[in-house]
C-alpha cells in the first residue's frame, strides 16, 4: 500500500532576522518503509500570520517575535 505524508522535519530560528524558516519532507512510503522523498521550505516572518502553524512552530514563532 503507497501512504504519502507530509512532515515538518526542521524548524530554525533567525532571530537576528528575524524569521523563521520551516521545511516540510514529504514522503511516500510503501508498507511502511520511505521509497521517495522531497523537501519544501518556507519562511514565516515577523507580521506574518502563523496562526493555523502546528503549535509547535506557533511557539519558536512567538519566541523569536516577542509575541
Amino acid at each position: 500500500m503507497l501512504e504519502e505524508v507530509t512532515v515538518i522535519d526542521k524548524i530554525e530560528a533567525l532571530p537576528e532576522v528575524p524569521c523563521v524558516q520551516i521545511r516540510e519532507a514529504m514522503r511516500v512510503l510503501k508498507d511502511g518503509e520511505v521509497i521517495a522523498s522531497s523537501y519544501h521550505r518556507r519562511v514565516i516572518s515577523q507580521g506574518d500570520d502563523y496562526s493555523a502553524e502546528p503549535a509547535n512552530v506557533q511557539a519558536i514563532c512567538n519566541a523569536v517575535f516577542g509575541a
